[in-house]
């Protein structure tokens, strides 16, 4: 058991761990720290930023970065920006918001979820937060004092998502904002153009600010028709945020994008300029590279292919075992997988795929107000390079062709 756990525990870690057996990844107090315990592994499937190798025609854009340093020291940042927002929209499928000057860039999107939290904190706001998500997103806004409302994603799909909806955000303690992921991390949940449409013009009706994290945008066909246009038409108020980190393999390089409706952003770009002075234009030059690329050959082709074909491997390994995809027809870049086994926590199967060295992340955290209602959940990221993915399903298989407890009742 010391053996499988390389990195450093806390004393008070320590003394759990001693105590109790329990593995590190449980005394591990979030999916951030989580993560990083992950890297040590060989086939780390924890993190969602993608850690695939470039196809040839992203290693021709690696091959020119000197180039792009060059023209970066020579162009204008207004310029290099302009281009960047320009080409990000249009590929996105945002037309409405290719020229619109109501958005303001970081580094992050964590420092965007921040400013967001800034705003809602000085304000008095409380937020009603999906969940399941990512765990971070609630400990940001708590760090600012924002009061938070679990909103259950079960609330927002089904055919009374209007009446389930209106009672939400019109109940005495509604909340003043309301903040989704679309689609969801971990689970790919998403919102249809109409049911988006309802979700904006009700927002609007009851007055509740809505906010939208895009970072997965790229995996599902929202590219498709221009979620904008309908924030702009029903006139509802907005703060969106929009991400290139968890689409590109580009080491860690990435620029967000905090999206304001009009009479929000006097506020938001002062509270922006506390932090932020400018993007990198070498980074986003070499993000408007990537995204032309896309645009030219396809998102099918650069980003969604590798994850429908390592989606595939995953499902296939875990064929006859207690071990199921909790949805089937979602395209996020991570599968969220449910435990059909009471004896069998997320805890235990995390600590099963170390001793393989596999990392996956336990579902608790992305349950943020109730870490018990996660335990029967994990999380594999799939932006991974196809072969050493294949190979990570290979030895999950062989685990649970030799784990009883893993296999399901009559299987071979």
């Amino acid at each position: 058991m010391f053996d499988a756990f390389s990195g450093r525990l806390e004393a008070h870690e320590l003394e759990t761990f001693l105590a109790t057996g329990t593995p590190p990844t449980g005394a591990l107090p979030n999916l951030t720290r989580i993560q990083q315990s992950g890297s040590r592994l060989r086939h780390n499937l924890s993190g969602a930023h993608p850690h695939q190798w470039q196809d040839a025609e992203q290693q021709r854009i690696v091959q020119r970065l000197s180039d792009t340093f060059t023209l970066s020291e020579l162009g204008s940042q207004q310029d290099i920006e302009a281009d960047f927002q320009h080409t990000f929209f249009t590929v996105s499928g945002q037309h409405s918001m290719t020229t619109s000057p109501h958005r303001l860039l970081t580094g992050a999107a964590s420092l965007s979820i921040d400013l967001v939290a800034t705003y809602l904190a000085k304000r008095g706001m409380s937020a009603g937060l999906i969940r399941p998500c990512i765990d971070a997103q609630a400990a940001i806004l708590r760090s600012r004092g924002v009061r938070l409302i679990a909103v259950d994603e079960t609330m927002l799909s089904g055919h009374r998502f209007g009446d389930t909806l209106r009672n939400l955000l019109e109940r005495g303690d509604r909340p003043d904002a309301l903040f989704l992921t679309l689609p969801n991390n971990p689970t790919g949940f998403t919102l249809s153009r109409s049911d988006f449409e309802l979700l904006a013009r009700a927002c609007k009706t009851a007055g509740t600010l809505l906010i939208i994290d895009w970072a997965f945008r790229f995996y599902e066909t929202y590219d498709a028709w221009d979620q904008y246009a309908i924030l702009h038409r029903t006139g509802v108020d907005y703060l969106c945020i929009e991400d290139t980190g968890k689409t590109w393999p580009t080491l860690g390089l990435k620029c967000s994008a905090l999206v304001t409706s009009p009479h929000l952003f006097p506020d938001m770009r002062e509270l922006h300029n506390n932090i932020m002075l400018e993007v990198s234009p070498f980074v986003l030059r070499l993000l408007t590279a990537y995204l032309r690329d896309s645009h030219e050959r396809g998102l099918d082709t650069t980003v969604r292919e590798l994850i429908r074909i390592n989606r595939g491997e995953l499902q296939q390994a875990l064929c006859g075992s207690v071990l199921a995809p909790a949805a089937t027809d979602r395209a996020v870049s991570v599968e969220w997988v449910r435990i059909c086994c009471a004896d069998l926590s997320a805890l235990d199967l995390v600590a099963m795929a170390e001793e393989i060295g596999i990392a996956i992340l336990p579902g608790n955290h992305f349950y943020w107000d109730d870490h018990h209602a996660g335990s029967s959940y994990v999380r594999f990221a799939l932006a991974r390079d196809c072969a050493d993915f294949a190979l990570a399903c290979r030895l999950l298989r062989r685990l649970i062709d030799h784990t009883p407890q893993l296999r399901m009742a009559g299987a071979a």
